[in-house]
């Protein structure tokens, strides 16, 4: 089996006891990025601002450099905190998606890091790895079927054209 690499770039705003990306480092399942000079020139950067969706096009940047999720609190985010700027790594955004972590379930792209590695990883085709993460948390097999019928479209998709129309068209676009 391929073993993804994932890396956890923390800003530490939420709570480490609470915290998804916390458990995966803590689990073995993602290493921290102390710096941004640690995250792989080449590796997917999870980036809710990103112009560019992620898509089984980025399957083997996934697979040979790995996916690094950027762990802030999304309550500061919405206050209108900035998300940082990460001058590494290829930036890419999912598609929609809904949470299933208790405190935002149902809520539109305000995933925790857990379900946006999750997500990441079954879209671009390592599904056996999105699986195995689910085993987190209880609220982590939900995500996958909350959004099941979304993922299984999203990682259908032969391009990142494909990915976009069935983003818009499940948004009514």
């Amino acid at each position: 089996m391929v073993r993804i690499k994932v890396m956890v770039y923390s800003f530490g705003e939420d709570d480490p006891s609470k915290c998804t990306a916390e458990k995966m480092v803590r689990k073995g399942y993602a290493v921290r990025a102390r710096s941004v000079r640690e995250i792989p020139r080449r590796a997917i950067v999870l980036n809710p601002y990103s112009r560019i969706m992620l898509s089984i096009e980025d399957r083997f940047l996934v697979e040979r450099y790995g996916l690094v999720v950027v762990d802030v609190s999304w309550n500061k985010l919405l206050e209108g905190k900035r998300f940082p700027r990460i001058n590494r790594g290829v930036q890419r955004r999912l598609p929609i998606l809904y949470a299933a972590n208790p405190i935002n379930y149902g809520k539109p792209n305000v995933l925790s890091s857990l379900e946006a590695v999750i997500a990441a990883l079954y879209i671009t085709g390592f599904r056996r790895e999105a699986m195995e993460l689910t085993g987190l948390y209880k609220w982590a097999k939900v995500f996958i079927e909350l959004n099941r019928e979304l993922l299984e479209a999203y990682s259908a998709a032969r391009s990142r054209l494909e990915v976009e129309k069935i983003h818009r068209e499940h948004l009514g676009l």
